[in-house]
């Protein structure tokens, strides 16, 4: 059964006249025999009387009347409802987060979102780890309205807005020879076996660590994969090979087993950025940008 039919019913009740209740709705008039006909067949009931020169509704119908109102006002609320709720969700900003395994464990982070938190108070800040290229996806597709990721990154159809840079160091076994040095240098790692993170746990970052590996650092060997900085650590300390960490994430991943070794002259630094969709913002996420903005600057 359709609201649209006990529409019809309640305006034929009121008019009884076939054509005038059809004018009413702006519907055709087989239209509109054609509900009476279906709600009489599934109530079992005939509504009208009808004849070549009047449609009377009949004491059965009269006596229905007051239910159908009660339907139809009730559909009305769940109407009004739903145009609350669209409202609602579109007050809401869906962050992906993506980049844990080699620069996103941020202390930055955790404060960028506190701020946010606070600032929006108003909207709903939906956040998500994601893989990276399940991340590109979703704000290409319009899941995600923002994303934040690790990564020199580069995609024609989405704005990337630079956050800030995080320094690279090198993660040696304890019982490496280079372990005993407050430094490590460039030349150092030419003749290690490198561990790095696995490019489909974080594309992003691993091609950000690829190339300045290559470019900045050394002609890599790579020798193992890791998909979590907890992974690496595991691999270093067991002999595998030596990685590479942000320098802020260090403090919050001690671990038995390894040295944490600044490198000599090295540029190179993971970069994280928020990234959205080019063609314009909405409202919410003007607001969570600017509120970005203010916590950068508070900051320095």
């Amino acid at each position: 059964m359709r609201i649209k039919y006990l529409q019809c019913f309640l305006v034929l009740a009121e008019e009884q006249h076939f054509r005038r209740a059809a004018e009413r709705l702006n519907i055709q008039q087989p239209l509109m025999s054609l509900a009476i006909k279906r709600l009489e067949t599934d109530w079992g009931v005939q509504l009208f009387k009808r004849t070549q020169r009047s449609t009377q509704i009949t004491e059965v119908a009269k006596r229905l009347l007051p239910d159908v109102q009660r339907v139809l006002n009730a559909y009305a609320e769940v109407q009004r409802n739903a145009a609350q709720a669209t409202q609602a969700v579109q007050q809401r900003i869906r962050l992906g987060l993506s980049g844990m395994t080699v620069g996103l464990a941020h202390p930055m982070l955790d404060a960028l979102l506190k701020h946010v938190r606070e600032e929006l108070s108003d909207i709903d800040l939906y956040a998500t780890e994601y893989e990276h290229g399940t991340l590109i996806r979703s704000l290409r597709d319009g899941t995600l309205d923002v994303g934040i990721a690790v990564g020199h990154l580069r995609h024609e159809d989405l704005v990337i807005q630079k956050l800030w840079y995080d320094p690279m160091w090198a993660v040696v076994p304890v019982t490496h020879p280079l372990a005993k040095s407050s430094t490590i240098s460039q030349d150092d790692l030419k003749q290690c076996s490198l561990i790095v993170c696995h490019p489909d746990n974080d594309d992003g970052g691993s091609e950000q660590l690829r190339a300045a590996i290559a470019e900045k650092i050394v002609e890599p060997t790579i020798a193992q994969y890791a998909s979590s900085v907890q992974g690496m650590l595991a691999l270093v300390a067991a002999g595998f090979g030596i990685s590479f960490i942000a320098e802020s994430q260090i403090a919050r991943n001690p671990r038995d087993g390894v040295r944490f070794l600044p490198i000599e002259a090295c540029e190179a630094t993971f970069q994280v950025s928020a990234v959205y969709r080019s063609g314009g913002l909405r409202p919410e996420d003007r607001q969570f940008f600017e509120a970005v903005r203010q916590f950068l600057e508070s900051r320095g």
